[in-house]
């Protein structure tokens, strides 16, 4: 199995925190959200060559991270699909892949949880009627997933921005991915079109998650994770 870790953004809302750096580089519980990632997927048996960093503002802070950086050069004009879509071409079929974003802080459990999971096909949820600010997904009565987007609320599951797919959804996934209406949006459009194809599972996850979008997410995230409150 590869690994995507998505860390092109810019985090224009954090700039207080950033402070011109990546916002994959804020330091929460003693190391940095990319170095926390990197290095539980090293202890579940990745190796350095097996995880892939798709970079973007700010590219050369990601440079020693320990994994292998691909540098999305349209950062400014495409978004995490079109990141997502040149991880995977360079990936290539061979390889099952798990994916995650890099402004997100969890535990153990959570990764581990997905990665041992005998479903190949899976995207990660929270159980919440919280739905402000995220994107939900919707289910089929079977528990497999018919769609994902912040269009879909009050369904009782929020995507927590981690999933992994079996290497024979790569081809047509990577295609969908590289659409023109695709590069500049959310790689959820293109998981959505897949998913009318190849069966995805929700998989509700118990353990601590936190994703760090404004500076009141790093703070509640602070409390969490660095004085267990």
């Amino acid at each position: 199995m590869k690994a995507v870790i998505l860390a092109a953004g810019e985090g224009k809302r954090l700039k207080e925190l950033t402070k011109g750096a990546p916002k994959c580089m804020i330091t929460l519980a003693g190391e940095t959200l990319l170095d926390r990632e990197i290095h539980m997927l090293k202890d579940l048996g990745f190796s350095g060559e097996d995880i892939f960093v798709v970079s973007g503002y700010r590219h050369e802070c990601l440079e020693n991270c320990g994994a292998e950086v691909i540098f999305n050069s349209e950062y400014k004009s495409t978004d995490n699909a079109y990141s997502l879509g040149l991880a995977l071409r360079r990936i290539g079929t061979d390889d099952d892949v798990i994916v995650m974003d890099s402004d997100l802080i969890f535990e153990r459990s959570v990764l581990e949880m997905a990665v041992n999971s005998e479903k190949r096909n899976l995207v990660l949820s929270k159980k919440s009627e919280d739905l402000s600010e995220s994107t939900g997904i919707a289910t089929k009565a079977d528990g497999t997933v018919e769609a994902i987007g912040k269009q879909y609320s009050n369904t009782g599951f929020v995507y927590i921005s981690i999933f992994k797919f079996g290497k024979e959804v790569t081809r047509e996934f990577t295609e969908a991915l590289m659409e023109p209406r695709s590069v500049k949006t959310w790689y959820t459009l293109a998981l959505t079109k897949v998913m009318q194809k190849y069966p995805f599972y929700n998989l509700p996850v118990p353990g601590l998650w936190h994703e760090i979008d404004f500076p009141e997410d790093y703070r509640e995230a602070k409390e969490i994770f660095e004085t267990g409150e």
